[in-house]
């Protein structure tokens, strides 16, 4: 193992996981804007029609964005999480299929819902984390955050295929 080597391994893992820390909330975000247009567009046409609002399309306009600012950020400790497992079980076992990827955000949404269930933040405190309480609703949260994040996960993993297609032996 040569010094190259392990600094091209190295290389690859701070690619992949800015990849996923990147794109991963860019496309949750993204796919949170087509599911709110997707449904809330219809709706929206409706109520503009029959209450005559010219307001209101503002107000949904602005509401869309920070609705995907939020989303965005929401989304970025688990891509961070998952593009760290995804990068170094990609790189250190040669292990890169896409289902790894969605076993790492598995892995990294349940580290954000297990860190929300323990550790209850002060109100003044910046720091963001579910707040679920019970068994039944931690797992339909894990369930419906995996579905959604099915689609950006395979987008990171596809963007990072050219980054982790060799094997460092040394990891």
């Amino acid at each position: 193992m040569t010094l190259r080597a392990v600094f091209n391994g190295i290389t690859r893992v701070i690619a992949t996981v800015a990849i996923f820390s990147i794109a991963g909330p860019l496309g949750f975000a993204a796919l949170i804007l087509v599911i709110v247009f997707g449904a809330g567009a219809p709706l929206l046409a409706l109520l503009h029609d029959l209450a005559d609002l010219g307001s209101l399309s503002t107000l949904a306009f602005v509401a869309v964005w920070v609705l995907a600012v939020g989303a965005m950020l929401a989304a970025c400790p688990p891509s961070v999480i998952a593009g760290v497992i995804f990068s170094l079980t990609a790189v250190c076992t040669g292990a890169s299929a896409v289902w790894v990827a969605w076993c790492a955000t598995a892995v990294a949404i349940a580290v954000i819902m297990l860190l929300g269930a323990l550790y209850v933040p002060d109100e003044s405190s910046a720091v963001l984390l579910p707040n679920i309480r019970g068994a039944e609703q931690i797992v339909r949260a894990f369930l419906a955050l995996n579905v959604f994040a099915l689609l950006p996960t395979t987008f990171c993993w596809w963007l990072a295929r050219p980054l982790h297609r060799a094997r460092v032996a040394a990891c």
